[in-house]
């Protein structure tokens, strides 16, 4: 029988730095920031606490976090199945935030056959019924891998709704069985809940509107008291052009909410992008942070309205205040970031556009961890890295 933690279940950690090499190529050295180098005999032969592969996790460390892992697993008894899995579950998700997850989905297969023979020797050897189960987390990262890792939506949707199914059964059995079993249930449900948003998004990447609709119009029928989920359908309805039927989820949600709540001011904001409203729309997302200085996504929004208001100028200068204010959040958002390049390619050209978007990135590069798209430096003939 195979371990757990087998050697020969890990792939070589990949430790390219993609966000440092593109600095190489586009920033003097002196400009350069230090970037985490990690290596492995910095993390091997000795046991990582759970609180360190947090503090990883936080900092964005995903090359540190898999060697991390890989290292605790290493060096935990084999018989700790449950101690290893949860290991398996951050070594995973450090190869998912790295992108590789090529990577991710080839460990993890090889992790499944270790466990399902795992279970054949303890029925073979023991006569007792099989115990080696996943971490939920695990599951969910198992099944989203076909669509990361080859575009497998169909694949991952198929997972998934396993999963929930299997997430529904145990609450409607917990249920009945009554209070004594009443926080597992409703653990499941709220699993159950995720992963049909997550079913919801496959279906979004895959432009099947009807499908994608017909989940969340599902789950809102299932809590109709909940002005969180009437705004995700309903913005899911914006993004696939059904304005009407955003419309009519947005006015249930305010009702819900309140006409001053920030979501609901939200939902306002965005429906009046969908109607070509800037003015209004940039408006609405100023008064949201305002209201709300930790709330970026509103700030980044309402900048992207002065780019449709024709001033990318604008645009550049909120977004720079933006990210200077909160350079380790705002600064490596890399939704502001593609927003300030755009912005870039529209006001400059030639090298005055280079040297701003070197020094953007370095300024990136300070705070971002390994995970960081390089893609959204719009850089010309450069794609990031796919694994």
């Amino acid at each position: 029988m195979r371990p757990l933690n087998d050697p020969r279940l890990f792939d070589p950690t990949p430790l390219d730095d993609q966000l440092g090499d593109l600095l190489e190529r586009h920033a003097g050295p002196e400009a350069r920031p230090r970037r985490d180098d990690p290596r492995p005999e910095d993390y091997a032969r000795r046991q990582h606490s759970y609180e360190v592969l947090n503090q990883l996790i936080a900092g964005g460390r995903w090359r540190a976090l898999a060697l991390a892992a890989e290292a605790t697993a290493l060096e935990t008894d084999a018989r700790e199945e449950r101690a290893l899995l949860k290991l398996w579950t951050y070594r995973a998700l450090a190869l998912v935030g790295m992108g590789q997850h090529a990577a991710a989905a080839r460990e993890l297969r090889r992790l499944e056959a270790a466990t399902a023979h795992a279970e054949l020797f303890r029925r073979a050897g023991r006569g007792r019924s099989p115990t080696v189960v996943w971490p939920f987390e695990l599951r969910v990262l198992r099944a989203r891998l076909p669509g990361l890792a080859h575009g497998d939506w169909r694949r991952a949707m198929e997972r998934l709704a396993a999963l929930g199914r299997a997430a529904a059964r145990r609450a409607a059995s917990g249920a009945a069985s009554g209070a004594a079993s009443g926080g597992d249930s409703d653990l499941d449900r709220q699993r159950a809940f995720r992963l049909e948003l997550l079913l919801a998004g496959c279906a979004v990447r895959l432009r099947d509107a009807e499908l994608a609709t017909g989940i969340l119009a599902r789950l809102a029928r299932a809590a109709p008291d909940d002005a969180l989920l009437l705004s995700a359908a309903a913005r899911l309805h914006l993004q696939l052009g059904g304005t009407a039927q955003a419309e009519a989820l947005f006015v249930a949600a305010e009702r819900l909410a309140g006409r001053d709540d920030e979501l609901a001011q939200t939902n306002r904001a965005l429906y009046a992008v969908a109607a070509g409203r800037w003015d209004d729309a940039r408006a609405l997302f100023a008064a949201v942070h305002a209201a709300h200085p930790d709330n970026i996504a509103a700030a980044n929004n309402a900048a992207v309205c002065d780019l449709y208001l024709g001033s990318p100028q604008a645009m550049l200068a909120a977004l720079q205040a933006l990210m200077a204010a909160a350079p380790a959040a705002a600064g490596t958002s890399e939704e502001l970031v593609f927003n300030y390049c755009t912005g870039l390619d529209l006001h400059y050209d030639g090298p005055r556009l280079h040297a701003a978007k070197a020094r953007k990135m370095a300024e990136v590069a300070t705070w971002a961890g390994d995970g960081f798209a390089t893609s959204a430096f719009k850089l010309p003939h450069h794609h990031q890295q796919q694994q």
